[in-house]
């Protein structure tokens, strides 16, 4: 009896310090590319138990079938027709793969997985399906690190509860669709990861997840949303001037879950609400640090429960965030509404301490250290 109460003990324990996160799916062990393999070539079926590689000149098939086998893309590879009945493609770091399914597109029914770690293009629309996947026989398609994206101007539909779209780098769709039988999770987005899409349309509920760190789904468009996205605070929701949302009938135009803290409108893309400073560059918001020429002033500083924020006369920011000490968001304001020169913020309660406020220009942000004085 004391043994088995000890264990019961251990057990407990165990349960109580496992970390408060868990991961999205992993990706299987990196496949090589020695140069030696064995190619693939045009209008070839790959069955069961058979690897081939594609390295050396850039090449464009006119067809190629997945029956259960695997393909190791080491360099750049087109494929106009990609039927996939089960199997799976790797694209190793720096490789490129192109594919698209024909005039139905591509349909995966069960068993198929792309693992990317360079970059995937998808040139028609890809439909997870089923009805062959079951959890051992899963449909996935993976961005495995942060360096690696896909693409397609086209839709993903996630039609499946055995079927994922796991995104550790940049997704770029026309639209995702998480259907009915997709699940919760079906959308699990990595650390720092970014999705943009001009569609989104979600008719389950907590389709997207976030289970470690921050990541960002930008909508330009239009978005359709039949049960709450997400019940995850750490996804941030990046909605352009241009977004509409679909109202009437069953429609939750506000349903994102997140706290509104997280809903940015009138928002470029994902840099205007990174956490992390960014690095400057054409293609990100300049970050406009503490030191620098003020184009706002925020006042009084050390503070006890308002913030005055003021900008010069056509420098009018779109919002303002403020951030705790371990970088989570605690208040967020669209300013885009506010015609004078100047906004009141009320911080009374948040406790005392250090903040860093990120208010957000098109085109650049602005850094400044905040602090509130104890009462």
């Amino acid at each position: 009896m004391r043994a088995l109460a000890m264990l019961i003990c251990v057990a407990f324990l165990q349960l109580l310090y496992q970390p408060a996160f868990s991961q999205c799916k992993a990706a299987p062990p990196l496949e090589s590319c020695v140069g030696n393999e064995a190619t693939v070539s045009d209008n070839e079926t790959i069955l069961l138990g058979i690897k081939k590689w594609h390295y050396g000149a850039p090449a464009t098939f006119n067809q190629l079938t997945l029956r259960g086998g695997t393909l190791i893309v080491c360099t750049e590879l087109t494929i106009n027709v990609l039927n996939m009945d089960s199997g799976t493609i790797v694209i190793r770091p720096g490789a490129k793969l192109t594919a698209g399914g024909g005039g139905s597109g591509m349909i995966w029914r069960g068993n198929c997985a792309v693992y990317n770690y360079g970059r995937f293009e998808i040139t028609t629309n890809l439909s997870f399906e089923g009805p062959y996947a079951t959890a051992s026989k899963p449909n996935i398609l993976m961005n495995v690190t942060a360096s690696a994206s896909s693409r397609s101007f086209n839709y993903l539909v996630i039609n499946n509860p055995y079927s994922w779209y796991i995104n550790n780098g940049l997704a770029e769709f026309g639209g995702i669709i998480t259907d009915n039988s997709s699940v919760a999770g079906s959308v699990c987005l990595g650390k720092g990861s970014q999705v943009k899409q001009n569609v989104l349309i979600n008719k389950v509920k907590d389709a997207y997840s976030v289970p470690y760190g921050m990541a960002c789904v930008s909508v330009y468009s239009y978005s359709q949303l039949l049960d709450t996205l997400t019940n995850d605070p750490k996804l941030l929701i990046c909605l352009s001037n241009s977004h509409s949302s679909a109202t009437g009938g069953t429609n939750k135009p506000n349903g994102w879950g997140v706290p509104t803290a997280h809903v940015f409108s009138s928002c470029n893309s994902c840099a205007d609400v990174a956490l992390l400073p960014a690095e400057e560059s054409s293609s990100r918001p300049r970050l406009v640090r503490e030191n620098s020429p003020a184009m706002i002033s925020l006042f009084p500083n050390p503070f006890s429960d308002i913030v005055q924020i003021k900008w010069t006369a056509g420098k009018k920011p779109n919002s303002v965030m403020i951030l705790d000490n371990i970088g989570r968001i605690v208040h967020h304001e669209n300013l885009e509404q506010v015609v004078a020169g100047s906004h009141s913020i009320s911080l009374a309660t948040l406790p005392a301490g250090s903040y860093m406020a990120r208010i957000m220009y098109p085109g650049s942000v602005i850094v400044q250290k905040l602090i509130k004085t104890g009462k």
